[in-house]
């Protein structure tokens, strides 16, 4: 049996893997054919008696045999996940049952079974990111058309006649499988795999006998058919629409009336500097999707300069800004303390080899002596991220960075030149009144005087798509920008949504001709707070103090959000936000009173960093502060 359910899986992940690349074909109602191969599956424990009653045979052997089966399907789409699909078919389980004697001889029962076969089921659809692969499970009901039997005995020269098998029973069975149907020369082709499970006996006399299946079939699709169409422009529709909107600072989202707004200003950023290197489940290296490595001594090939303008690519090399710090810094030290989840990780030092691994990174490729740097463990770290889920498990099998210089571990800045900044950068198209039952594709352009700023495109119905503007992306002028959301239904007829979003170009004439921006802006985003935690830290007391308190000016607006990973509820989320809005602002406030002060608490509701991945979520509990300083 375990070879059996190995085979079905292979089989099922084989499907689902080949679904990536195809589109579902799948219409509302639909019937066909199908057929295929079974795999039966013999359990016998039986005593075979003559017409006097005298036992002559008794079958224990596990038996398989090879069979077919075929009929007409029907299916019908309830919605976008669940799908009826009913049988009707026959087919084939004979086998041949044996009874080893022990002294080279055998007895042995010939069967010549075939049945009618009527199932019902339910097919789960669009459960495979975009792809038409579906599970299926339902029940089967049997009735027999043939089900004869003769045994070859070794106490006879000759065969017994084929009879009836006797108390043939009607046969229930469970079923399972997967399947992924595909477009070949314009029908759809299922193939399909199934494990049937019966739930009794075979026979009543014969008995206990039980009969299960793994099938492996295909089905074509035959109808309700459609005429192909030519190609045609894109029809513009006005039944479907779409709804242009942003979030404000209190993450509620608002529809977009007033268009946007571009200015010229002086913009900077600092960006924090995550102390962690996370590794993966049992991993003694960093996990190489969140930490960029070097394969030889690094000194003179990585520098600040090159990092990009991204928070979750800077903290992607964090080993190597470590190293570079320590370099510049012969006076520091620095410890290394390794933790493992406490939870799927129990290997022995496991923890401790994490530290002494990241240690060889930054003595052999940055040369730092060893003197310097201490390691431990723990079997979590210091302040946990939620232990019994995953999101918190994948978070804890870290080493964690602490060191006796500020300097180290402090945030990284990148100063730009004069910019182009949009407000709000973060804006949202939602597709309203789109037939979801009809389209099979879409795309959505965005672009400003024929350059295009940004291509999203989907299966299935359009959903409500983001777009982050960033410095420069727009141009400086007062050009409007233009958006199409197209689609193709499933006959293949295209149609269209057009429209445009105002921009307002704000550059006086004497700022253009001098180059000068009309305002300072610069952005921190270089706060980072523990797990479920409001309080600032002293670390980061000090940064708000000397790094951000020198920029704010008697007549800046000063606007703090804060935000939180996805982890916990999000009405609890909003709250810890808004607190850690406040407790940034009650520091500030207190080294420049006389500017003015906006706080919000978005939570989670808007997603500043990919919280798929443990950077992403250390990230988010953050607080943003915009210093805004009109230039006198």
């Amino acid at each position: 049996m375990r070879y059996i359910i190995v085979t079905l899986v292979g089989i099922f992940y084989s499907l689902c893997a080949f679904a990536q690349n195809q589109k579902s074909q799948v219409k509302k109602f639909e019937f066909g054919l199908y057929t295929g191969v079974n795999y039966n599956f013999h359990a016998p424990d039986f005593t075979t008696k003559d017409p006097a009653g005298t036992a002559i045979g008794n079958y224990k052997l596990s038996s398989t045999s090879m069979g077919f089966h075929g009929g007409g399907f029907v299916d019908y789409s309830l919605n976008k996940t669940f799908r009826l699909t009913g049988r009707l078919g026959i087919h084939g389980m004979g086998a041949e049952l044996i009874e080893d004697l022990q002294n080279n001889t055998l007895n042995t029962l010939t069967a010549n079974i075939t049945m009618l076969e009527i199932s019902t089921g339910v097919k789960f659809m669009d459960l495979f990111n975009e792809s038409p692969a579906y599970v299926l499970a339902g029940f089967e009901y049997g009735s027999r058309l043939t089900s004869e039997y003769s045994e070859n005995l070794a106490s006879s020269a000759a065969s017994t006649a084929y009879s009836t098998i006797p108390g043939t029973n009607d046969r229930l069975v469970l079923f399972v499988g997967a399947g992924i149907p595909m477009k070949a020369w314009n029908y759809t082709i299922t193939p399909e795999v199934t494990y049937r499970k019966s739930l009794g006996d075979f026979s009543s006399d014969l008995s206990p006998w039980g009969l299960d299946q793994l099938r492996i079939g295909v089905s074509i699709t035959l109808g309700p058919s459609s005429k192909k169409s030519e190609p045609k422009d894109p029809i513009i529709t006005n039944a479907a629409k779409v709804e242009v909107g942003y979030y404000d600072d209190a993450g509620d989202y608002r529809i977009l009336e007033s268009g946007l707004t571009v200015e010229d200003i002086q913009y900077s950023e600092m960006y924090p500097f995550v102390p962690f290197v996370f590794f993966g489940l049992n991993s003694e290296k960093p996990d190489p999707s969140l930490q960029v490595t070097n394969s030889g001594d690094a000194r003179g090939q990585f520098s600040l300069e090159t990092l990009p303008q991204d928070a979750i690519e800077i903290n992607k090399r964090t080993m190597d800004i470590i190293g570079l710090r320590m370099r510049g810094n012969p006076d520091a030290t620095l410890s290394l303390i390794g933790s493992i989840d406490g939870k799927a990780e129990s290997k022995k030092g496991l923890a401790l080899r994490r530290a002494e691994n990241v240690k060889s990174y930054l003595t052999s490729n940055y040369g730092i002596d060893a003197n310097r740097i201490a390691t431990t463990s723990r079997v979590l770290p210091d302040v946990p991220t939620a232990k019994n889920l995953k999101d918190g498990m994948s978070e804890n099998r870290r080493v964690t960075f602490k060191s006796s210089h500020f300097d180290i571990l402090e945030p990284i800045t990148i100063r730009g030149d004069e910019s182009r900044w949009t407000k709000p950068e973060l804006i949202e198209f939602r597709p309203k009144d789109f037939d979801s039952t009809a389209i099979n594709t879409w795309t959505l352009n965005i672009s400003q005087a024929g350059r295009s700023l940004k291509d999203l495109a989907g299966a299935g119905t359009p959903t409500s798509q983001r777009w982050v503007i960033r410095p420069n992306e727009l141009s400086n002028s007062q050009v409007p920008i233009d958006y199409t959301l197209s689609t193709v239904n499933n006959n293949g007829t295209t149609s269209a949504v057009n429209g445009s979003i105002r921009v307002d170009y704000n550059s006086s004439i004497q700022q253009s001709v001098d180059s000068k921006p009309d305002m300072v802006v610069t952005k921190f985003s270089l706060i980072l707070f523990d797990f479920d935690r409001a309080e600032i830290s002293p670390e980061n007391a000090e940064i708000l103090k000397n790094r951000v308190g020198p920029v704010i000016k008697g007549n800046s607006v000063v606007k703090i959000i804060g935000y939180t990973d996805r982890i916990g509820a999000p009405d609890y989320n909003r709250s810890l936000a808004l607190q850690r809005a406040d407790a940034a602002k009650s520091i500030l406030e207190e080294k420049s009173p006389d500017a003015k002060y906006e706080v919000a608490g978005r939570g989670e509701d808007v997603e500043i960093f990919d919280n798929g991945i443990p950077t992403g979520r250390v990230l988010s509990r953050t607080v943003q502060i915009f210093v805004e300083t009109p230039r006198k």
